[in-house]
C-alpha cells in the first residue's frame, strides 16, 4: 500500500504533467480560437475565447490560398515522395543487411553519415542542382525528397530487416524463388510496422516542409500559400489562423490513424540486429 508521501508525489507529478501539457497545447488552442474571430476582435482580445463563430476567415483562406489546387499539389508530393522513400530505402536496407561484404558496411556508413548533415549546409547546392536539372516544379521536387529522406529511412529499416529470420528466405530460395520475389512476397510484408512508422514520419515532414519548396518551386504548396496572409505591411491573423487549421487537419488525421505504429516500429528497429 502506497504511503501518503508517495501518493502526494504521484499527485504532484500528475498536476505538473497536466500543466506542461497545457503549455504545449496552448498554441493550438490559440490558433483555433483566433480562426473564429474577426480581425478587430483579434486585435482587441487576442487571447480571449471567441464570442461567436465567424466563418469568414475560412472562406477567405480557401479563396486566397486556392486551397483545392495547393492541397492536390501537396498531397501529390507527400504521397509519391513517401512511396518512393519507403520503396527505395527498404530495398537498399535489405540488400545492405543481408550482404556481409565490407563494402556494404561502408555504404551503410555513408547513409548514417548523411543523417548528421544539416539541410542548411546543402541548401544552396540543392537549389543550383534543381535549376540545372530542370526540377523546379511540383513533380521535380519529388525525387529531391527521395534523396533527402532515404538516409534516415535506410537507418530505420536496416535494424528491422536484421530481425527478420533468414530461414524464411532460404526456404523460399530452395523452392526456386528469386530475390525480388523473396523481398516483395516474404520480407516486405513483415516490415509493415516499420513501413507505417517511416510513412508517418516522412508524411509529416513532406506535408509541413516549407524551406525546400521555397527555394525550388517558389509556389504551389499549402505551406507557401499561407504566406499570402503575412505581408510586409499587413498581417491577416484571422485568415492566417484559419489556413493553419485547414492545412493541419489532413495530416493530423493521418497521424492519428497510424500513431500506434510509431513507437512500436521505432522500438523494434532500435533493438533488432
Amino acid at each position: 500500500m502506497a504511503s501518503k508521501e508517495q501518493i502526494f508525489r504521484r499527485e504532484l507529478l500528475t498536476v505538473a504533467m497536466v500543466v506542461i501539457a497545457l503549455v504545449f497545447f496552448y498554441p493550438v488552442i490559440f490558433v483555433l480560437f483566433n480562426a473564429f474571430k474577426t480581425e478587430a476582435r483579434i486585435t482587441l482580445d487576442p487571447m480571449g475565447v471567441p464570442t461567436s463563430f465567424f466563418l469568414g476567415n475560412y472562406a477567405r483562406a480557401w479563396k486566397v490560398m486556392r486551397f483545392p489546387s495547393v492541397f492536390v499539389n501537396t498531397l501529390g508530393i507527400t504521397t509519391f515522395g513517401v512511396a518512393g522513400i519507403v520503396l527505395a530505402s527498404s530495398m537498399a536496407a535489405y540488400a545492405l543487411a543481408r550482404n556481409e561484404w565490407r563494402l556494404s558496411w561502408i555504404i551503410y556508413g555513408f547513409f548514417v553519415f548523411a543523417l548528421v548533415i544539416p539541410f542548411q549546409i546543402i541548401m544552396v547546392p540543392i537549389a543550383v542542382l534543381a535549376a540545372d536539372l530542370k526540377l523546379t516544379s511540383i513533380p521535380g521536387i519529388i525525387p529531391m525528397y527521395w534523396g533527402l529522406g532515404v538516409p534516415t529511412a535506410v537507418f530505420m529499416f536496416h535494424g528491422f530487416v536484421k530481425g527478420v529470420p533468414r530461414e524464411l528466405e532460404e526456404s523460399a530460395a530452395i523452392d526456386g524463388a528469386g530475390p525480388f520475389y523473396i523481398f516483395f512476397k516474404i520480407v516486405f510484408p513483415l516490415l509493415k510496422t516499420i513501413i507505417a512508422t517511416v510513412a508517418v514520419i516522412d508524411a509529416l515532414w513532406l506535408w509541413n516542409d516549407f524551406l525546400l519548396p521555397l527555394i525550388v518551386v517558389k509556389e504551389g504548396t499549402i505551406q507557401l500559400a499561407q504566406m499570402a496572409f503575412n505581408g510586409q505591411f499587413l498581417k491577416e491573423y484571422g485568415p492566417m489562423s484559419a489556413s493553419l487549421t485547414l492545412s493541419a487537419l489532413p495530416i493530423v488525421l493521418f497521424y492519428l490513424g497510424l500513431q500506434k505504429y510509431i513507437i512500436k516500429g521505432i522500438a523494434s528497429g532500435a533493438v533488432k540486429g
